[in-house]
């Protein structure tokens, strides 16, 4: 009996160490904009994708709000925004809040519920990458 026990652990243990330690699309976004209310560029731009990062540049350029930013790099654009961002808004992204994932294969989408954003994801060698939304 107590070998039996003793095995059921082992497997349950060993089946909890093989799943899947990747961060999920949701842990990608949340991380982005936490990064954001603290001008962490780096944190920010590891969880966007080249594709991505086009995307954020051009919507920083051309958008109708007062937050345009003219930049030549993911870096340069999020450390230019964090600085015209009222604490306010650092405040309301800080804790990173988002909604659950919608996946479709190796596409995702999640919402930010305070910003009306709609983020969109792609899972390239098991990363969940942001490709756009962030912040248009």
């Amino acid at each position: 009996m107590r070998v039996t026990v003793v095995a059921c652990l082992l497997v349950v243990a060993l089946l909890a160490g093989c799943g899947d330690s990747s961060p999920s699309p949701e842990d990608t976004v949340s991380t982005a904009i936490s990064g954001l209310s603290t001008g962490d560029e780096k944190k920010v731009c590891a969880q966007v994708s080249p594709e991505g990062e086009r995307k954020l540049l051009v919507v920083l350029r051309d958008n109708p709000l007062n937050l345009i930013v003219e930049a030549k790099s993911c870096e340069e654009a999020i450390t230019k925004l964090h600085a015209k961002l009222s604490e306010a808004v650092r405040a309301a992204l800080r804790d990173g809040e988002v909604d659950d994932a919608k996946v479709k294969g190796d596409t995702a989408v999640v919402h930010v519920p305070g910003f009306g954003m709609d983020v969109e994801l792609e899972k390239v060698a098991d990363k969940w990458q942001i490709t756009g939304g962030l912040l248009n």
